[in-house]
């Protein structure tokens, strides 16, 4: 029965047949004149995505790599880093900019909250920072943190990096490098874009080239090293390191689904689902994690109503084909958390709610079954 499973956590994500059937074709030679072709178009859409003039790198790896060759790349010991923390994938950069020697300095609120850009701004003022990191959408409780208001601040102090983890949000909200003044955008395949997981995704802007010619002390890795992949990332016959053939493969084929649907549909669809599952959720008499401003459209992290067992829930999820995912940190137990992005449709949306009100009242919830599919109904019967 899994190949009937509906994966709804908040990644990996569902694969379109498509994609999976590009995944199955035999490699080519990774120097090769076929597949270099390959892997610049995908590179070329890339940029769209990301919405970026600048260089984009598509390496095996994954999102946490992505992560990881941000602060590497740029952090020199010593240096101060903000980094803003609003969940439990926030502390990847605090630990990640540790490890490179970064005198980091955490800016952080509560579970469910969201980083405000005036209170980035009045850490600025006090400090001078190397670097500014955030997370866009935390898994961990379903917020999307204001980006753009936050590099409209972060522009102000002009030697100072943004770097932003979009993991969960690339290709499935707005996100626009070169108009927000991120300097390094990290994220990866296995969520919104719809690969399985296996490959780093980053945006680097002109400012990041430039100051690596002029950086101080060694990069502290020699495989996330930008000016290792670069040559490769402009011309794939070139050899550094064996990409991962076949991800490319997903990767272009991906790419380009998305684009044949429009990034601005994608980012309706995305909004339309999500908002179809607040309604439901609200109507259950369900609460959300994140504060309702900064819900995001990709994941939502929901709490239990009280006597609910996490692993009897998900369980009975489960038993009706649809997979969701457990709390993190100090949530574990309190709720569950869905992804619903990617390739996410009306069906699966419906059918993920359906399985939520039979699972709570399979386990004594007096949940009044159909409420909440007719609330989402009335956000999707217009979605086109």
């Amino acid at each position: 029965m899994i190949e009937r499973e509906l994966l709804m956590i908040p990644g990996p994500t569902n694969v379109d047949p498509r994609v999976l059937r590009a995944l199955c074709r035999p490699p080519l030679s990774h120097v090769s004149i076929e597949f270099a072709e390959i892997f610049k178009n995908a590179l070329s859409n890339l940029k769209q995505v990301f919405m970026t003039n600048g260089e984009v790198f598509a390496i095996a790896g994954s999102g946490t790599l992505a992560l990881e060759m941000a602060i590497a790349n740029v952090v020199e010991p010593g240096d101060k880093v903000l980094n803003c923390v609003s969940g439990y994938f926030g502390h990847y950069f605090v630990e990640i900019s540790k490890v490179f020697g970064a005198v980091p300095s955490v800016l952080e609120v509560s579970w469910g909250s969201s980083i405000k850009p005036e209170m980035v701004e009045d850490a600025l003022r006090k400090d001078n920072y190397k670097a500014v990191t955030v997370t866009h959408v935390e898994t961990s409780t379903g917020v999307a943190n204001p980006i753009k208001e936050i590099g409209e601040v972060v522009k102000k102090y002009g030697d100072t990096f943004y770097i932003v983890d979009t993991v969960a949000s690339l290709g499935g909200m707005e996100v626009r490098v070169d108009d927000w003044g991120i300097d390094i955008c990290a994220s990866g395949s296995q969520k919104c874009i719809g690969v399985p997981p296996g490959l780093a995704l980053i945006a680097v802007g002109r400012k990041t080239l430039e100051y690596l010619d002029r950086r101080k002390s060694t990069i502290g890795t020699w495989y996330g090293s930008f000016k290792n992949w670069l040559p490769i990332m402009r011309d794939p016959t070139k050899y550094f390191a064996t990409p991962a053939v076949n991800m490319i493969y997903a990767l272009d084929e991906s790419l380009k689904l998305i684009l044949d649907e429009g990034l601005e549909d994608r980012f309706k669809r995305h909004r339309v689902m999500a908002e179809a599952f607040r309604a439901a959720i609200t109507a259950l008499g369900l609460r959300l994690v994140a504060e309702e401003r900064y819900a995001s459209d990709t994941v939502s992290a929901v709490y239990y109503p009280e006597n609910v067992d996490d692993g009897k829930f998900r369980s009975e999820m489960k038993k009706c084909g649809i997979i969701v995912a457990g709390m993190l940190g100090p949530l574990r137990g309190k709720g569950f958390r869905v992804g619903h992005m990617g390739n996410v449709n009306q069906n699966d949306i419906l059918s993920m709610i359906t399985a939520i009100e039979t699972s709570l009242r399979k386990l004594g919830h007096s949940t009044e079954l159909g409420r909440g599919v007719a609330a989402a109904q009335e956000k999707l019967v217009n979605f086109t």
